[in-house]
């Protein structure tokens, strides 16, 4: 079920699109400098500064101009005229990490199926160089100023008639006109789909929040949530916004029309038993990378949802249609690599992917060959960041791996941090903003 715009409205969405997104592609790399290979949380040695969160925080860190925005929870109120369970966006300053502001959202009425218990706002903010967009826990999709106001709100509920499982976290992505979003329908616990005409993808007028079009496209199908985030690439010239599905599949469109372009069933070569069984199926939750006409996506699934043996695929994004068993560069398998959540980073011709399993890989880009692979010994919900010639991996005990890219481990130093990590880092300039579930820090050499 899809809406699409009038024509002639189409016609004068002609051309390529400007990717107001700095990173449409998705891709996990950042070009600073002269970041820090070492820290001590504890003594404060390294730490430029840092900033009190809630206690469970899942969205950003995200750069916006001189601030530093988070979605976390209000377990650790800052006004005390608005206490209990709300989610709630932060935002601070990059230079000394002084609060600057906050938007809190009540928790929905439907309870732990839709908006599970002190998550907080597990969506990442996207900027476009004037305001943020994010997807608050009542799945509303939002637009703010950088003063912390509210330039427009799409309720996802109300619009399309949604159900997100336990949480609403896409991260949207801005492109030309449009702010693209998943909209985190999904299952129950016992794997009843109860909206399949719902919306799953969308597209929304950036500057007055009305919709522009929306698919339902993996319908009674969904195995899972849907909280992967688009990304955006213009291969051949053909520009496209891909969506991971909550069945696995990648659904490709056209970002003015939401016309379909190409699909591609990420279950196609099923590791680990019966695809009849939805145990065995895998969805896709890591964030789709564009990255020299190649969609590289992990298979994942809910984390509290039984390990199993994952794939990592590379898809060439210059096909139409159904793409399954034409499109693959490649597959990667592998007996330690699981589930993924977290999104990959494509630098100097090798992917680096992180697991639940607790492992880091390097692939090389073009055959999928296995490189190396680092043991955290603990599950990434993090995603890895490249920079500075450097890989960041913050696992879920808190501790976070320096890794040196390239096709050789080597790793440079393994830094305790006090709290699990769930939020991927950032970089800009000589500074590390890296969030635990407590706490904002900003990182650099003293």
């Amino acid at each position: 079920m899809r809406t699409v715009l009038a024509v002639s409205l189409l016609a004068s969405l002609a051309g390529v699109l400007q990717a107001h997104d700095a990173n449409p592609g998705r891709n996990r790399v950042a070009t600073a400098e002269n970041l820090p290979s070492t820290w001590d949380a504890a003594s404060g040695e390294g730490v430029l500064w840092s900033a009190e969160l809630g206690t469970v925080t899942y969205g950003g860190p995200t750069i916006a101009g001189d601030l530093i925005v988070v979605g976390t929870n209000n377990e650790r109120p800052r006004d005390p005229e608005v206490i209990g369970d709300r989610g709630v966006v932060m935002a601070f300053d990059r230079r000394d990490g002084t609060f600057r502001w906050q938007i809190t959202h009540e928790k929905l009425a439907t309870g732990e199926a839709n908006d599970w218990p002190l998550q907080g706002v597990c969506s990442t903010p996207s900027f476009d160089g004037e305001r943020l967009y994010y997807v608050s826990n009542r799945a509303e999709l939002l637009a703010v100023d950088l003063d912390g106001n509210t330039v427009w709100s799409l309720d996802m509920l109300a619009e399309w008639g949604v159900f997100p499982k336990h949480m609403a976290a896409s991260t949207p992505l801005v492109v030309g006109d449009f702010v693209f979003v998943s909209t985190s329908n999904g299952v129950t616990d016992d794997g009843r789909v109860p909206a399949p005409e719902a919306s799953s993808f969308a597209a929304v007028d950036r500057v007055s929040g009305l919709p522009r079009w929306s698919a339902a496209s993996p319908g009674a199908d969904l195995i899972d949530g849907q909280w992967g985030s688009p990304s955006y690439g213009l291969p051949g010239e053909r520009e496209q916004v891909v969506f991971p599905g909550g069945d696995g599949w990648l659904y490709v469109f056209h970002p003015a029309t939401g016309r379909d372009l190409w699909r591609f069933d990420g279950n196609s070569a099923l590791v680990g038993g019966d695809v009849r069984d939805s145990a065995n199926r895998h969805a896709i939750v890591a964030t789709p990378v564009f990255h020299d006409g190649t969609v590289y996506a992990a298979m994942g699934r809910d984390p509290e949802v039984s390990l199993r043996p994952g794939a990592l695929w590379a898809v060439d994004a210059g096909g139409s249609g159904d793409v399954t068993a034409s499109g693959a560069r490649w597959r990667f398998e592998d007996p330690d690599f699981g589930r993924a959540i977290a999104t990959v980073a494509v630098d100097g011709g090798i992917v680096y992917a992180a697991d639940l399993n607790g492992f880091v890989f390097a692939l090389d880009a073009d055959t999928g060959e296995k490189l190396w692979v680092y043991d955290a010994l603990a599950p990434f919900w993090s995603s890895p960041l490249v920079a500075d010639g450097k890989v960041y991996a913050a696992d879920t005990e808190g501790d976070v791996a320096v890794l040196r890219s390239g096709r050789t481990l080597d790793v440079l130093a393994e830094n305790v941090m006090p709290r699990p990590v769930y939020a991927s880092p950032v970089a800009a300039g000589a500074v590390l903003y890296l969030a635990t579930s407590e706490t904002l820090h900003a990182l650099g050499v003293q």
